[in-house]
C-alpha cells in the first residue's frame, strides 16, 4: 500500500473505525521495505464497549408508565387490569416502546390506590393474579419490552400483617414500624411526639389504642412508615425485590425514597419555614429536614443495588441483563444526584415537569435553563432523564392542546431517557372530575371546597383506545372507575392510526423510531438559537447524521436564521414535524428547507436532518 493507496486506506479506516475503537497495527506491504499501518478492529467485549458507547436498555428507550386501573379493562368491571395491559403490548411495540413501568398492582385496601400495600408478593384480585403477571412479562419479553415495577419500600397498609403484629408487640414485628410515646399534658390531653406533618396534611403521628403508642406515617394514617433502622425490615424489602426479580422483572422504580427514614429523635420538632401563606397543618409550614432524605437511607438504597446486581448475568456477548434501579425523589440536583452514588441508574428528575406545570408560564428560555441545569449538574458519566407521571397534572393541560406536539418533540429528542405517561402519545389531557365523581381518597378527605388542590383523578382518566362510548377502555355497558374524556371520539388510538392526516400518535411513533439514530441516542446536545419563543438545539455524534430540533414555545409566529454556528449548514431535511405544520403543508417529511429563514407558528416543532 503505497502513496496511491492512501484513499483506499482512509476509506477502510473510516468504515471499520466508525463503530469500533481502532488501534494501529504494523502492516508489511507487498513492496519490499514498505511499512505502513492499517486499523484493527478490537473485538474483545471490554474494548468493543468503548465507542460507540454500549448503552443499557434503560438509556435507549422511552419508559412508558402504565397506571393499571386506567389502561385497559379486560373483564368488564370498569377497572383496568394486568390482562388488559398484556392485550395492548403489541400496540406499545408498534410505537417502539421498549420498556414499561407499571404502577402498583399488589393486594391493597386501595386507600391510596395501591400505594397502601397489604402483601408485597402477590397481585390484588382487581388486577388479576400472579399467573396473569407472569404472562404479561413473558409476552413483553417476547416483544423486546422490558418490565419495571413500582416498588413501595417506605410504608405498608395498616392492614398488612406486619403492622397488625407490630401493634400487638408480636416478635419479630415489634420494631417493624416507628413507634413513640407522645406527651401527656396536665389536663390529660395526649399530644404527638413532635410537630411532624404528613404529605397529605395534618399530623404525621396517629395514636394506636392497642399498642398505646403513636406511630409515624409520612402519608395517610393507613400507611404506617416502616422502620429501616430494623435489620429485619431491611432484609424483608430485599427479599421482596428478589421475589419480583424471580418473576422476571427488569427493574424497580422505588417510590418516595426521600421519606423512608426519619431523624432518630422522634421528639424533636421541625423548624418553621416562614413560607408566606402556609398553614400549620401543611408540610410547607415547616423545614422538613428531620423527615426527608436522611443520610442513613443511602445505605439502604445501596443494599437494593446489591440485590439487583446479583441478578445480572455476566456474558461475553451483547445480551443486556442489567436490572434498572430508578428512585423517585422530589429534590434539587444537589440532593437527588447523591443517589447515583448509591447505585441508582436514574434518580427521577422532575424539574422540567414542575416548570411546565407551573402557574408561571415557562417560555423557551426557561425550558432551556431547566434542561441545561440537568446537564450541568449531572455527575460525570451519569445519564439524564426527564419525567411525567401519575401524580402530576398532564403538562398538556397547563400548556394547552397547541403545545402537545411541541412537548413530545422536546421530550423525545433531549439527551436522556424520557418517561412518557400513558395517553400522552395521542395528546390526552386532564379530564374534569366533580367532587361526587372523585375517587382519590386524599382529595375526598379535603371536601368539595378544596379537593381539586390535591386530586390526582384528572390525570388518571381511562386510556382512549377508540371512539366507542367508553373509549374502548371497558365495555360500553359498564361505568368506568373515572369519567372518560369528552374529546375521546377524536383523540384516540384507533382514529389517529387510521387518519389520512398527520396525527400526534403518528408523530410520536416517528420520533420513537428516529431515536434509534446514533446522534439522537447518545450524541451531544448543543443549544443553538434560543429566544423567549424559539428553542433550538443540535444533536450530534462523530461521523454520524446530525439533527437540528426547532420548537416554537411562544405565542408569536417567528422567522429565524439557524444556519450559523453551531449548525453551519444552509439546508435541512424534514424528518418529523408537529401535526398542524404537517397538515398545513408547511413542514412536509423529506422536504428540504432553508435554515437561514425558518418560519414557525406557535406550537410548531420540527426535527431536521443535516
Amino acid at each position: 500500500m503505497g502513496q496511491r493507496d492512501e484513499p483506499l486506506k482512509a476509506s477502510f479506516m473510516q468504515t471499520v473505525c466508525r463503530h469500533r475503537l481502532c488501534l494501529p497495527l504494523v502492516f508489511l506491504g507487498m513492496a519490499a521495505g514498505i511499512v505502513t499501518t492499517v486499523p484493527v478492529v478490537l473485538l474483545s467485549k471490554s474494548v468493543r464497549d468503548i465507542f460507540p458507547p454500549q448503552m443499557k436498555w434503560w438509556q435507549t428507550t422511552v419508559l412508558y408508565q402504565i397506571y393499571p386501573r386506567s389502561f385497559k379493562d379486560s373483564n368488564g368491571d370498569g377497572i383496568g387490569d394486568l390482562q388488559g395491559i398484556t392485550s395492548k403490548l403489541d400496540y406499545l411495540a408498534s410505537i417502539n416502546v421498549k420498556a414499561i413501568w407499571i404502577s402498583p398492582f399488589y393486594p391493597s385496601p386501595m386507600l391510596d390506590f395501591g400505594y397502601d400495600i397489604s402483601n408485597y408478593t402477590d397481585v390484588d384480585p382487581v388486577f388479576g393474579n400472579l399467573t396473569d403477571f407472569n404472562e404479561l412479562v413473558k409476552k413483553a419479553h417476547s416483544l423486546g419490552i422490558r418490565v419495571v415495577i413500582d416498588f413501595v419500600p417506605g410504608h405498608t397498609s395498616s392492614k398488612h400483617p406486619w403492622f397488625q403484629n407490630s401493634a400487638k408487640k408480636i416478635e419479630p414485628y415489634t420494631d417493624y414500624y416507628i413507634w413513640a410515646n407522645g406527651t401527656q399534658l396536665q389536663n390529660g390531653t395526649r399530644m404527638p411526639p413532635s410537630n411532624w406533618v404528613s404529605v397529605f396534611e395534618g399530623s404525621a403521628w396517629t395514636w394506636n389504642n392497642e399498642r398505646q403508642q403513636y406511630y409515624y406515617h409520612a402519608f395517610l394514617p393507613e400507611q404506617p412508615t416502616l422502620n429501616y433502622r430494623s435489620p429485619k425490615v431491611v432484609q424483608e424489602m430485599k427479599d421482596t425485590i428478589r421475589f419480583w426479580l424471580d418473576q422476571g422483572v427488569d427493574g424497580i422504580r422505588a417510590d418516595a425514597v426521600a421519606h423512608i427514614m426519619v431523624y432518630s429523635d422522634y421528639y424533636r420538632d421541625q423548624l418553621l419555614s416562614n413560607v408566606p401563606g402556609a398553614q400549620p397543618y401543611q408540610r410547607s409550614y415547616y423545614i422538613t429536614n428531620l423527615t426527608d432524605n436522611q443520610p442513613e437511607l443511602h445505605t439502604v438504597v445501596k443494599g437494593w443495588r446489591d440485590v439487583l446486581n446479583s441478578y445480572e448475568d455476566s456474558k461475553d456477548d451483547d445480551t443486556d441483563t442489567s436490572k434498572a434501579l430508578i428512585v423517585e425523589v422530589y429534590a434539587p440536583p444537589e440532593i437527588r444526584n447523591i443517589y447515583f452514588d448509591d447505585g441508582a441508574d436514574m434518580p427521577f428528575n422532575f424539574d422540567l415537569l414542575t416548570a411546565l406545570n407551573s402557574s408561571k408560564f415557562c417560555d423557551a428560555l426557561c425550558i432551556r435553563n431547566v434542561v441545561q441545569n440537568e446537564y450541568d449538574t449531572l455527575p460525570g458519566g451519569k445519564w439524564a432523564n426527564f419525567v411525567s407521571n401519575h401524580d402530576n397534572h398532564r403538562a398538556s393541560t397547563r400548556r394547552g392542546a397547541r403545545d402537545i406536539d411541541a412537548m413530545l418533540v422536546l421530550l423525545l429528542t433531549l439527551r436522556g431517557t424520557p418517561t412518557i405517561y400513558y395517553g400522552e402519545e395521542i395528546g390526552m389531557e386532564d379530564v374534569p372530575v366533580s367532587y361526587n365523581e372523585t375517587q382519590d381518597p386524599p382529595a375526598q378527605r379535603l371536601g368539595p371546597a378544596r379537593y381539586m388542590e390535591i386530586s390526582r383523578d384528572p390525570e388518571r382518566s381511562p386510556m382512549q383506545w377508540d371512539s366507542s362510548p367508553n373509549a374502548g377502555f371497558t365495555n360500553d355497558t359498564v361505568r368506568p372507575w373515572l369519567p372518560v374524556a369528552s374529546d375521546h371520539s377524536q383523540v384516540n388510538v384507533k382514529s389517529q392510526n387510521a387518519s389520512a392526516n398527520a396525527t400526534t400518535l403518528k408523530m410520536f411513533r416517528e420520533l420513537a423510531f428516529l431515536r434509534e439514530e446514533p446522534s439522537l441516542r447518545y450524541g451531544l446536545l448543543t443549544f443553538c438559537k434560543v429566544t423567549p419563543n424559539i428553542l433550538s438545539y443540535l444533536r450530534a455524534a462523530h461521523e454520524m447524521t446530525n439533527y437540528l430540533v426547532v420548537i416554537n414555545f411562544g405565542n408569536e409566529t417567528v422567522t429565524e436564521n439557524l444556519s450559523g454556528d453551531p449548525v453551519n449548514k444552509g439546508l435541512g431535511r424534514i424528518k418529523v414535524s408537529s401535526t398542524a405544520a404537517a397538515n398545513e403543508g408547511r413542514f412536509v417529511t423529506d422536504r428540504t428547507v432553508q435554515l437561514s429563514a425558518l418560519t414557525l407558528k406557535p406550537g410548531d416543532a420540527v426535527v431536521l436532518e443535516l
